[in-house]
């Protein structure tokens, strides 16, 4: 049997699953060094992490933390099909907010975000975005765009960014860019930046 971290199953049900670690981030929207950390990691995960890895793998989210979980029986319940496939982009998602800071707040922010922050803003936008089970391309955008605003819009004020004048504009030029962004690697219809103005 294979030894369980102190505070999550992660290892054990990907294991038990017979996915690699990259198929793991694949599926979470993740980078492969995140779910290193979530599985070496003694401390029990965040919420949004429980719920990234739960709807990767078609596990209940109790599944994730429960150190008593009897995961033979959990996997032999999970049906991978039922595993829904990202329409949305992560990489993309992550570059597209990164790259709305640095417009907006300067590069010197962007960088200065951890990987732990640029994470979980990606799994926050990508649950949003994906949680429409009928939505049609354009309802998806439309959370898309709606949520991407949001995220910047609370990290620049986290970090003290007072907008001036002029940040509109400049707001709604880098969010064309950053749905550009997303349209061109995620799986939506494609996106007209020229039909919103």
């Amino acid at each position: 049997m294979i030894g369980r971290a102190m505070g999550n199953n992660v290892r054990e049900l990907r294991l038990a699953l017979l996915l690699t670690q990259k198929e793991l981030a694949g599926r979470m929207g993740a980078d492969v060094k995140e779910v290193e950390r979530l599985e070496a990691t003694g401390d029990e995960l965040s919420i949004e992490w429980v719920e990234a890895v739960s709807r990767a793998l078609g596990v209940p989210r109790t599944a994730v933390t429960d150190p008593s979980a009897d995961i033979r029986s959990i996997v032999a319940r999970a049906a991978p099909a039922a595993v829904k496939k990202m329409r949305t982009c992560p990489i993309a998602a992550r570059f597209a907010i990164q790259a709305m800071v640095a417009k907006l707040g300067g590069l010197k922010l962007a960088l200065s975000l951890s990987e732990e922050d640029l994470a979980r803003t990606v799994q926050n936008l990508v649950t949003y975005v994906e949680s429409g089970e009928l939505d049609t391309d354009e309802q998806r955008l439309n959370r898309l765009s709606l949520s991407l605003q949001i995220i910047v819009l609370t990290v620049l004020q986290s970090r003290g960014v007072v907008p001036g004048p002029g940040f509109q504009d400049a707001m709604e030029k880098a969010r064309k860019g950053a749905m550009s962004l997303l349209q061109e690697f995620s799986e939506f219809a494609p996106y007209d930046a020229a039909a919103e103005t």
